[in-house]
Parts: C-alpha cells; structure tokens; sequence
C-alpha cells in the first residue's frame, strides 16, 4: 500500500472522529471555542509544514538501502542497526520521529476538519427553529409532498415543504413531518403533489430515556425542524400543478425520485394485496420498511437477520456484480463493431461503469440509506480506479466510503446502520487479508493448488467446497466482529445467528431479491408474476426463520455495555481476528468477559431505585430492588400499532437484561397508564399482577406461555397489602375495601403505591382525585410520608391538594407529562403548591426520563436530558 493510500486512511477516520465528537457534545461550539480550533489548526499546520520540509536524512536511508539485506522492518533491526554508524543511528530515528509527528498531525487535522464540517452543518439546521409564538396556531399553508408517505391506523404521515402561508423570516421551517388523520377525508397524497392545509405546528420534541434511540436526532438529520398535524376545518384541498410546486422540486431534487419510489410501492401494493410478508418486498424494492409487520420484524431480531429487510450493501453489490457482469458479455459482442469495442475502451472499465451506475440506481431507489450509500460510494470509487488504470487497495476504498458518508451526513455516526454496515464490511476485509489467507498457506492451499485433476464435476464440487469454506469463514469473522456492536445496540446476541444467515443469504439474495427487483424494470402482467414468486419464495424463508426464532434459547439476552466494557470487547474481537501467529490471540476471548459480567449497577440491598420513563402524557415506572423488578403502570397507547410499553419501557428492560417481573401494578384502566400492558404481557414473564382494571379485562386471564402474565397471582389492588424485598417495604394504601367491591377501574380507584426502605420512601398514586386524597389524609396520614411524589394525576387541577401535600411532605416531586399537552398538565395553580412548599419540581417533558435512586436518607435525582445532554436538545 502506497503512502498516499495510508494517508486516506487517517485523514478519513480522522474525519469521522471528528464529526462524532461533534455529535457528542452537549452543545455547538461558541466563538471562543471557534478561535481556540483555529489556533490549534494553525500550530498544527505549522509543525506539519516542519516536518514535511525535514524530511528524512538522506544519508542513513542510503546507507541501509545499498549495504544491507532487505528485511521485513530492516531498519529497525538489531543486527542491522549495530552496523549503522552513531551519527546515521541517530538520523535514522529523527527520521521514525518525523514520521510520527507527520501522521499525528495529519491525524490531527482531519479530525479538527470532520468537527468543524459537523458544526457548520449542525449550526445551519439549527439556525432554523419554529418560534415559540407560532406553536400551537392554526396556519394556512401552501405546498408540496416532497416525501414517502407513510401510512399509520389512524391516516398518513408525510413530509411537506411549505411554499406559501409562513411568516417572512428565514428561520421559520419550511420542511415539516405533517400528520393526516383519516378524519380529513385526505385518503392518499402522493410525493410532488401541491396542497393548501391549515395546520397546527410545534418545534420538535421526542422523548428521551436511558438506552434509547435518539429521534431528535434522526429529525434533525433528516431535516425536520416543525411537526404538527392538519385541522379537519377548512377541508384541505389539491392544487393544480403552479410555481409553488416547481419551486418545492428545484429545492429538493429527490421529489422525483420519491415519486418513482412511490410508484413502485403502489404497482406492488396492487400485485400483491394483503400478503402476509409484502412488507418485505417493498423494503427490498424502495428501502420502505413501514409495511412489514410486527411478527416479521420479531423474527429477524431473534435470528440477526435484520439486514435482510434493509436494502445493504451485499443487495447493492449483487446489482452492480450482475450488471457489470452482463456489460462484460456484451462489450464484446456489441452488433455492428465486430468486436472491437474492448479495443476503443478496455471490458473492465466499461464493466465497472457499468456497476457503478446499477448501485447508484438502485441506491437511489432505496432513499440512500447508509449502508446502500456505503456500498455505491466504495463500487464509484473502484470504478474511477479502474478508469484510471489504478488498482486500490480494499480498505482504501472503504476508507474513501467513509469520508463520503460522512461528508453527506454527519449525523450519520450516530446509526446503528452506520456501525454495523462499516463493522461487517472492515470484519470481512480483516479476515480475508489476514487470518484465513495465512492459515491457507500455513495448510498448503492455493486456489490453483487446491484444484484436483480429472472430471470437471470433481472440480465443480472441489470449487463448491472452496466457495462455501471461504462463506463459513467470512460469515463467521462477522459475527465476531459485530457481537459488541450487536449487544450495544440490541441488547442482544442472537444464537442462531450464523446458522439462520447461513440459509438466509444465498436465499434472499440469489432468489427474493432478483425476483424483486426484476418486477420493478418488467412492463404489467410480468411484473406481477415476479413480484409472486418472489413472495412465495420468501414464504419458505419466512417459515424456516420462524421455527430458528420460535425457541426461548434462540436469543441472548445481555445487559448494553457501557462504554469501557464495549471498547474492550471490541478490542477482543479484532484480536480474535488477527492471523496466526500474533501474541495471545487465543486468549482474546478474556476481553469479552464484561459482558456477560453481573449487572453491578442495581440498587444494594436495602436500596430501591426508581425510573420514570419518559412516555409522553402518561405514566411507567420502574421500581428496582436488589432482587427484584416491579413496573407501575405501562404509558399510554398512541396509536392502534403503537404504545410504550413496545416502543419505550421493552427496550429499556433489555437494556438492563430485565427479561421478567416480578410484578406489575397496572394503577387503573385509563390508556394513558394501562395502554403498553398488553405488549409487555405478550414479550416479558410477568410473575404477578396487582390492577385496578375492569372484570374482562384480557390481563386477568394471564398466559400459559413462557412469556405473560402467571394469572395464579393476579388480583385487584387493595389497601392493607404488603410485601417486603430485599429490606424494601411495599404498601398498597388505595383502593379501600368499599371501592374494591363495586369493581371500579376510573381515577378514584387508582392503585396507590407506598415504597419505603426505613430512611427514604417514595408514593405512587396514579390519578386519584381531592375524594380520595381526603379518605387517605383522614385515613392513614402517616402512612402517606414519602421524600419523593409522583404528581397525582399528572398535576392536574383535581388533585395535588394542600392537605395531601402537607401529609406527604415531599422534597422532590415528579410530573410525568406530555410536551405541550392538551391538558394543561401541570396546572400552573398546582405547580405554585409544590413550589410554595420548597419541593423541587421535575417534568418529564422539560427532563426526560428521571432516575431516583436511594442513598442513606435522601434521594439522588438524574434527569437524562441533563446528564446526556445533546446539542440539539433545545437551545
């Protein structure tokens, strides 16, 4: 590899480092941070331009070229180095310091270059903000698609750029992620079309907790700066092809290809109708992963199979391969020329023109996804190689994909696709240039070597073992490689990973995907009959994925590593893959004990601690003892396909290698603490279940299964209840026996839950209203006492009352609320009482989710917005 290779090498990673720092910063550098980056660029420069006009001595490099045998690091060599004279010794490690000073300036550089790029780049989507005077207003709008849409129970979600309506000021957005309900009448919209909507609109805000994805993220990165939804009144309406319309497509040039996408997803949507796996097809086609179903998806979780459903690099490799395949067929044989193309321009660069084109077409067509990015930036940068007349080295051109990708999307390091598309790639590039091709020639074997005489099938098959050794080894070096990356993200090791892929790939890649992608070039009926059999056939896949999935072994399930433990493990994994013959390569496995080490994080015995998800206007709490696991109430319902307890309080559990509860308090039937009950009861072991919930509910009823809930201990909740763990206290304080009887699952029977280890105590009311804090003040005022308080009722008006306060006493109390709800919570009448009080408030919607942990006699608080504060977290 030439010096100029390896220089790409370090100014792309350099590069990428630097754009992640940037991503990790809580917030965008301020003008005096600016002049300090410029100082250390100059100085930096400054001792580059030094070294570079050093150079190295000439005298001690001559000397060894012409007297001494080449050896591998020959100048570095003892017995070489005792032949050269003192004063050329010393040249010649001035020379190695030199050398050292050129790369880490070099390094240094492109790393203060990917920072800057991610700033300028943050600065400018940021420079665009909603004004707080706007949030909440009906506005006129009008616009045009200028996205996918995507379909949801309740309407339609899609991107707008707005043309006309918004206030003159440069900083209003113009791109919003807009919401249609059904009850608009707007049953399809398609990308390029000009609309005129009144729309409700507010800055963007997602919920943040621990061990989760970072959705203000991806909305910035996609360039959303407003959300909002479309008002039934006035109806909206479709407008004539005008200027608006032209203006949205010269501004965002992808319209057209949305429409295209579009298109494709409408003539497979007709060919294929309600098929149970036709989500698959469409993301295979356009990248469109919004139609597959639930079980689908779960199926590809527990077998790592994932990547299957996303349009990856191998899916764009096999385009390009088999276009370029094709041209090198017909280059020769062009009618008309006799041949004589290849002489006017050689097969293989019209070959990898060729291949370059089909992976940019096809990455195109699936929206330029990361990894389908990736593989049509390192099959470009062949392409030009091979013009050139240039051979590249393999992590050359992986290396350029980097600085490409990043350069298109800085926010792109903050994927998981980015990490485990770039992991997979460098796993098999290490592998195949290092360790399997010494232990080929440690065994002798050579592809020609390898070869036996006699029948071409005896070579077929001696071929065919060679193909599939080289697959099992690759396959192998990937799924070590990606086992960190893997459990960071997932919280997760899939088992029958390799086995399931093993099967999967060749199947999905020679048969599903060829099949689907042919649908989408061939006129009608063809189309249709491609896009059949490939789903029949994704139907065989679909089956035997399943029964790999269906076993409770089939998956790992481990706590996410925390930063060292990956870092460590990540470390092991290289060693692991290192060839023969480097120190202590057998004993990299030791790296990868962290891992599956304990959780030293939960509470010690005699401590609780407490996370209060943030689920938007709604309620979940995770109570941990030493021990045990106890879930209060499961956040609200969104939709009729989404909830909390799927999208928030699951993800946060696997985080933690929580696969089971001890019990769960659901505190009344309200969706907006009941709504997730059902996802949790169909994914996690529920050992018991206390609930304020109607008589057929579908939870008393449990689930024999491995998973549910155990209906041998389901009852209501009711006041005198106790229990003890791990030196903990539980009480239940309400309801009383008179509510209990008559079966209620409103507010007034809300569960009350007293947490208490002695020193500190914590009360969870649910939604109980001023009646029922009066029984408890008149009824067990001492009972109530407690350091920290969830606000009754989200701090609504009807509770929280002065009496109750005065009883419980608070110092920290808790509003688990939704950003900008429609209720008003918390009334600012209520807030004034707790303030009044000196207890110090926290809001879910200000704070993210708060972790309260109990240490001797006081409570200490974490708020995750706080303690992983992100730049894009308002400003």
């Amino acid at each position: 590899m030439s010096a100029r290779e390896a220089g790409v090498r370090r100014v792309s990673c350099g590069f990428a480092v630097g754009a992640g720092w940037l991503q990790h910063c809580a917030t965008l550098p301020a003008r005096e941070h600016w002049y300090g980056l410029a100082s250390g660029v100059l100085l930096t420069g400054l001792v580059l331009v030094i070294a570079m006009r050093a150079g190295c001595d000439g005298r001690a490099a001559s000397w060894i070229g012409s007297n001494l045998t080449p050896v591998p690091r020959g100048a570095e060599s003892p017995a070489n180095m005792s032949r050269v004279k003192p004063a050329d010794r010393i040249s010649l490690r001035a020379s190695r310091a030199l050398t050292w000073v050129r790369w880490l300036a070099v390094l240094s550089l492109s790393v203060c270059a990917g920072f800057a790029w991610a700033a300028w780049r943050a600065e400018r989507r940021l420079s665009i903000e909603l004004p707080l005077a706007f949030e909440g207003r009906d506005l006129r709008i009008e616009g045009c698609v200028v996205g996918l849409p995507v379909s949801t129970d309740d309407g339609l979600r899609v991107a707008f750029e707005i043309a006309r309506g918004m206030p003159q000021s440069g900083r209003f957005p113009r791109r919003v992620l807009l919401h249609l309900h059904a009850r608009t009448g707007v049953a399809s919209v398609r990308p390029g079309e000009s609309w005129r909507f009144a729309v409700r609109l507010r800055r963007v805000h997602r919920a943040v907790n621990f061990h989760a994805p970072l959705v203000e993220a991806s909305m910035l990165e996609r360039g959303f700066r407003a959300t909002g939804y479309v008002r039934e009144r006035p109806v909206p309406a479709r407008l004539e092809p005008s200027r608006p319309a032209l203006r949205c497509a010269a501004r965002y040039w992808g319209v057209g290809l949305e429409a295209l996408r579009f298109a494709v997803r409408e003539r497979i949507n007709a060919a294929l109708a309600a098929a149970p796996h036709l989500g698959i097809v469409v993301a295979l086609a356009i990248g469109d992963q919004s139609l597959i179903s639930d079980a689908d998806r779960q199926r590809f979780v527990r077998t790592g199979t994932g990547h299957l459903i996303a349009v990856s690099g191998l899916h764009v490799s096999l385009v390009a391969g088999a276009l370029a395949s094709l041209m090198s067929l017909a280059w020769r044989r062009l009618p008309g020329l006799a041949g004589r193309a290849p002489l006017w321009w050689a097969t293989p660069r019209a070959s990898a023109v060729a291949g370059a084109g089909a992976a940019l077409a096809y990455a195109g067509l699936a929206g330029f996804g990361v990894p389908a990015l990736r593989a049509f930036t390192m099959l470009a940068t062949t392409a030009v190689a091979t013009v050139a007349g240039r051979q590249l080295a393999a992590s050359t051109v992986l290396a350029w994909a980097l600085a490409v990708v990043v350069l298109v999307d800085p926010w792109a390091v903050l994927s998981a696709g980015f990490w485990l598309s770039f992991g997979a790639v460098a796993a098999i590039l290490l592998a195949t240039s290092g360790r399997f091709d010494a232990r080929d020639r440690k065994e002798g074997v050579s592809g020609r070597e390898a070869s036996p005489p006699g029948s071409g099938v005896l070579r077929w098959l001696s071929g065919l073992r060679s193909t599939c050794r080289t697959a099992s080894r690759t396959q192998w070096a990937v799924t070590i490689a990606l086992v960190p990356l893997t459990l960071f993200w997932f919280a997760q090791i899939p088992l029958v990973g390799p086995l399931a892929n093993a099967i999967a790939i060749p199947w999905a890649s020679l048969i599903v995907t060829p099949l689907t992608l042919a649908g989408v070039v061939m006129p009608a009926p063809l189309d249709a009959w491609a896009w059949y059999v490939a789903h029949q056939a994704l139907v065989v896949l679909m089956q035997v994925i399943g029964w790999l999935s269906a076993p409770a072994w089939a998956v790992l399930p481990l706590r996410a590593p925390d930063l060292l433990t990956l870092m460590l493990a990540t470390v092991g994994a290289l060693w692991w893959l290192t060839p023969p013959g480097w120190p202590l390569r057998a004993m990299a496995w030791i790296l990868w004990l962290p891992l599956f080490a304990p959780d030293d994080a939960r509470p010690e015995s005699g401590e609780f601690r407490l996370t209060m998800f943030d689920v938007g206007q709604g309620t979940a709490v995770l109570v941990e003892t030493y021990a045990h696991r106890l879930l209060f109430d499961t956040g609200p319902r969104y939709s009729a396909d989404a909830d909390a307890g799927r999208a928030i309080v699951l993800p946060a559990l696997a985080a933690a290698a929580i696969g089971r509860l001890d019990r769960l308090v659901v505190s009344h039937a309200d969706a907006d603490h009941a709504g997730g009950a059902a996802s949790l009861a169909k994914a996690i072991r529920i050992d018991s279940l206390r609930a304020s919930l109607a008589d057929d509910d579908p939870l008393w009823h449990g689930s024999p299964g491995p998973v549910g809930i155990d209906a041998a201990d389901a009852r209501r909740c009711r006041a005198g209840e106790s229990w003890e763990w791990d030196g903990i206290r539980f009480a239940m304080l309400w309801p009383d026996a008179a509510t209990v009887g008559r079966g209620e699952a409103r507010n007034s029977a809300s569960c009350v839950l007293h947490i208490s280890n002695g020193r500190v105590a914590a009360l969870l009311p649910g939604d109980i209203e001023a009646a029922q804090e009066r029984a408890l003040v008149e009824t067990s005022p001492v009972a109530l006492r407690a350091d920290l308080l969830l606000a009754p009722h989200h701090g609504s008006r009807t509770s929280s009352t002065e009496p109750f306060l005065d009883a419980v006493a608070p110092r920290d109390a808790v509003f688990q609320v939704g950003y900008r709800n429609r209720f008003g919570h918390p009334h600012p009448a209520v807030a004034a009482r707790y303030a009044a009080r000196g207890t110090h408030l926290h809001r879910s919607d200000r704070d993210g989710a708060i972790r309260a942990s109990s240490r001797h006699d006081r409570f200490v608080i974490e708020r995750c917005r706080e303690l992983h504060r992100r730049y894009w977290m308002g400003r």
